[in-house]
């Protein structure tokens, strides 16, 4: 399958937002996130609304700020809520279209392109509008399978890797490999690709994506080999 390229990683990121903000215009402000620990609906908008602003700053290089005074107030908490997400979004938007895709910012990895928050913030937004769906127990949107898959080799090659680079996981002895049946793709997690595999995961990109994430269960996948190194592996923190 071919890669993604940075255009569409800025497309699916304002489609994502769209379907966040469509969803939260329906949701209780106060409704429980499950899959957030103790967080409601509107912590958990404040939370990517925050993490949107932040990455804005980091792809122009400067602090960012958005004036919430003027969509705090509305005729409804939900409203209130929906307008500052909405914000938010578009302050990363107009950051990530105000440069090139080549434009060097710094990133969680160091410098790099303006590209790596465009794909960062895509799937850091597509887990939070599984969160969303969940917590409405509304069906989450249609997404392409290629993007679930991307989704997964930026932990295996992004976060993961960062998580054991900044002491806060110990690198696994050996590596676990994961297909994606649906997309025809693999990866190795947690080694480098030489080493052998303890154990086996299979199943759909999009169910590897959440497992990786926190998200989904293990016993909805197919898994051979070490299952025991696996259950560790997943219980530590893959992703920050």
């Amino acid at each position: 399958m071919a890669e993604i390229d940075d255009t569409d990683h800025l497309a699916v990121l304002r489609e994502l937002q769209s379907e966040f903000q469509h969803l939260l215009l329906l949701a209780d402000p106060e409704a429980p996130v499950i899959s957030c620990g103790s967080w409601t609906v509107g912590e958990l908008a404040e939370h990517l609304g925050s993490v949107h602003v932040w990455a804005a700053g980091k792809v122009i290089g400067e602090r960012v700020s958005v004036e919430t005074s003027s969509v705090s107030a509305g005729p409804s908490p939900v409203a209130a809520v929906g307008a500052r997400y909405a914000a938010s979004a578009q302050t990363l938007h107009e950051a990530l279209t105000s440069v090139s895709a080549d434009h060097r910012c710094q990133t969680l990895i160091g410098e790099g392109p303006a590209s790596f928050w465009s794909r960062r913030q895509s799937h850091e937004t597509l887990i939070h509008l599984w969160d969303l769906s969940t917590a409405q127990d509304a069906a989450m949107p249609s997404v392409a399978q290629e993007i679930w898959a991307d989704c997964v080799d930026e932990v295996v090659t992004v976060m993961h890797p960062r998580q054991i680079q900044l002491d806060r996981v110990a690198a696994p002895d050996l590596p676990v490999r994961l297909i994606a049946e649906d997309v025809q793709r693999e990866w190795q997690l947690g080694s480098a690709p030489e080493k052998s595999p303890s154990a086996v995961i299979s199943g759909q990109a999009a169910e590897l994506a959440l497992l990786l994430w926190g998200r989904g269960e293990l016993g909805e996948l197919s898994v051979s080999g070490d299952r025991s190194r696996v259950e560790v592996m997943l219980a530590t923190a893959l992703t920050p």
